[in-house]
């Protein structure tokens, strides 16, 4: 599957070899250049990785190939676009204590955990509060903060929001900002 900036580039590419002098479209060479994109020695060409600076070097030589001028950065056919990626640790446990007993929790297996800070690692220790879907909501009559003081805490909520077929309660079965991330991380 291409990621939306790989699919730009191959409609750029494209677009390039269809105007150039000698075209060079095939069904058979799209299909070529998309099983090559989406190949797995390419790795998903997520930023950072290998596949990524094999997947540039291809989109350059094909841009080269169809006589394009590179415009980019330093002569190049790429603007440089500053990118972080954050991933949480499959090995990380989530430690779940009440008095003398605690409880690790794996990774992926019983919870899945993301940061959105920049640091290479994050260790932290902190009462964990479970405040339902995580949504206040006035015109809903729901809150699920009333009450309760999360501050210095770890929130833990369910995904999404209240279930329901009622389109007067949270849009019904359509999900409304407040079952989004998004709001959740606001």
């Amino acid at each position: 599957m291409l990621h939306r900036s790989g699919f730009i580039a191959f409609l750029l590419l494209f677009t390039a070899l269809a105007s150039a002098e000698e075209p060079v479209i095939s069904p058979e060479r799209i299909k070529a250049d998309v099983a090559y994109l989406a190949s797995d020695r390419l790795e998903g060409r997520g930023p950072g990785t290998t596949g990524e600076e094999l997947t540039i070097d291809f989109l350059a030589k094909e841009f080269q190939k169809a006589g394009l001028k590179p415009m980019g950065a330093d002569g190049s056919y790429f603007q440089p676009v500053p990118l972080v990626r954050i991933a949480t640790d499959s090995k990380s446990t989530l430690k779940a204590t009440r008095g003398d007993k605690s409880i690790d929790i794996p990774c992926g297996e019983e919870f899945s955990g993301t940061s959105h800070t920049q640091t290479e690692t994050e260790d932290f220790e902190a009462e964990a509060i479970f405040v339902g879907h995580g949504i206040t909501a006035p015109e809903f009559e729901w809150d699920d903060y009333r009450d309760t003081d999360v501050k210095g805490k770890i929130v833990v909520l369910f995904t999404n929001e209240p279930p329901s077929t009622d389109p007067k309660f949270f849009g019904g079965t359509a999900l409304t900002y407040y079952g989004r991330w998004t709001f959740k991380f606001e």
